[in-house]
């Protein structure tokens, strides 16, 4: 005894459709369409890490910190919108980050490179960072004196996400670099 044939596809009547070998009907689509269709819902969930937080582009615009106010705006932008380029601009090369360590019971530092990764940390680990400053003297907003260091104490508040915010004071020394902008030399937390 043989092999039976497969059975043969039932034949359209009217119109030529196509079907396929077990008689179903095959739909017209072009491999373009389709790879047109493959490559928009790929690039759909594409995220942007450099792009602002949603809510909040155009709120407050970047400054050309020509003024240690501009330098100030740029540096809470910086936390706002979890900008690490921005944020870079705003610290000298020399710049040191003098904190209090607890565990220690004394003062400690660290240069830009560590809080550069730091503050790099922050920004990829929360969603929601604001930083906001008070009280801040008309002299030192407005301050753009040329090769000369400025040194001032502004209090501030840091929210991370929905928590308490952080109130402290920080301790800046600041200067005009060559191109003209002003950046932080060097920031002691004092809380």
């Amino acid at each position: 005894m043989g092999r039976t044939p497969p059975p043969t596809p039932p034949q359209a009547v009217g119109r030529k459709e196509r079907l396929d070998r077990y008689g179903a009907k095959k739909w017209p689509l072009s491999k373009h369409f389709l790879l047109v269709l493959a490559a928009i819902f790929s690039f759909e969930g594409c995220l942007n890490p450099f792009a602002p937080v949603e809510g909040k582009a155009g709120t407050r615009t970047w400054n050309d910190q020509r003024t240690v106010g501009g330098l100030l705006t740029n540096f809470a932008l910086a936390y706002d919108y979890r900008d690490s380029l921005h944020y870079a601009d705003c610290l000298d090369e020399s710049f040191v980050f003098n904190y209090y360590d607890i565990d220690a019971g004394r003062f400690d530092s660290w240069y830009r490179d560590t809080d550069l990764k730091a503050t790099g940390g922050l920004f990829r680990n929360y969603r929601q960072i604001d930083l906001e400053w008070n009280l801040i003297p008309d002299d030192v907003v407005n301050f753009n004196i040329p090769d000369s260091l400025l040194s001032f104490v502004i209090r501030f508040n840091l929210t991370i996400e929905e928590e308490t915010p952080l109130m402290g004071f920080a301790r800046f020394a600041v200067k005009m670099g060559d191109d003209g902008k002003f950046r932080v030399v060097s920031w002691r937390d004092d809380f």
